[in-house]
């Protein structure tokens, strides 16, 4: 079993990275092909994964053994319990409440369980953080497959974790530099981003630090460009076809922001353009 501290608390820490599944996967391959790209996470002074995530992780041996390897290079990864989020929010269970609900606003059965089983209209009457998060997660409401490990997929479990803590760390860690989300799903993604919507029209006295991601392809993108991979070698680690979500500055200095199916082809010249910046 692979050993991870856990992490109840965050503290002086102003750069910090929250890692997926999927990203995780991705760096896996990309050192099984002889790339390293362990140092994309250097820039970070902590990386976190949910306990959901590392649930996802632990499904398979290879993921297991590329994330010790980062803790034994000394990066600084640590494990958090989604029970314990109540302390990074100074204990505000009823904002809790709300950062959650607002992070599962777009999938209906948890939206639905929420407001039945753990919702009251006095914020007072709920039940503890703790109690209701774990019972949430226990009682799954969207069905999974049984995995080969014998244990059931919750689906969107990971997705969800990594959006309620990515908001937290948004709205009660101001001092908080960099927030970026390692991911390369899209539900992520939007799950975050009408979070953030949500939450603005909740919270209206403060200000979120901005959540930043960091895809696949952004990945690569940013290995070609520090001189770590060649052309050749970005393209072999890519699908073919695949939406990104880039920005491109314009002659005029305005930016333009682009959603569009991208092939090998074109993903090459849009890295050794420098204009251009890889979002999803």
């Amino acid at each position: 079993m692979m050993e991870i501290t856990p992490i109840y608390k965050i503290e002086n820490k102003r750069h910090i990275a929250l890692l997926d599944t999927s990203s995780i996967s991705f760096m896996q391959s990309l050192k099984e092909s002889g790339i390293i790209p362990d140092t994309v996470l250097a820039d970070y002074d902590l990386v976190l994964i949910p306990n959901w995530v590392l649930t996802e992780i632990r499904d398979s041996e290879g993921r297991t053994d590329y994330v010790r390897t980062l803790i034994d290079a000394g990066y600084p990864i640590y494990s958090i319990a989604e029970e314990t989020y109540s302390e990074l929010a100074d204990h505000q269970e009823g904002n809790l409440y709300q950062i959650v609900l607002a992070s599962t606003y777009q999938i209906g059965r948890l939206k639905s369980y929420l407001r039945r089983f753990v919702e009251k209209s006095d914020v007072l009457d709920m039940e503890a953080y703790k109690d209701w998060i774990n019972k949430l997660y226990d009682e799954w409401p969207i069905p999974g497959p049984v995995l080969a490990s014998g244990r059931t997929k919750k689906k969107n479990a990971g997705e969800v974790s990594i959006t309620i803590l990515a908001e937290v760390v948004s709205w009660y860690y101001p001092e908080t530099e960099v927030l970026t989300i390692y991911s390369q799903d899209s539900d992520t993604f939007e799950l975050q981003r009408r979070a953030e919507v949500s939450l603005r029209e909740i919270f209206i006295s403060r200000i979120p630090v901005p959540v930043s991601y960091k895809s696949n392809d952004a990945i690569l993108c940013q290995l070609f460009r520090e001189g770590k991979i060649t052309l050749q070698e970005a393209v072999r680690c890519r699908k073919d076809m695949r939406r990104m979500t880039y920005s491109r500055e314009q002659e005029d200095h305005s930016v333009v922001l682009v959603t569009e199916i991208v092939d090998n082809d074109s993903f090459v010249s849009l890295i050794q353009d420098s204009a251009v910046r890889i979002i999803l």
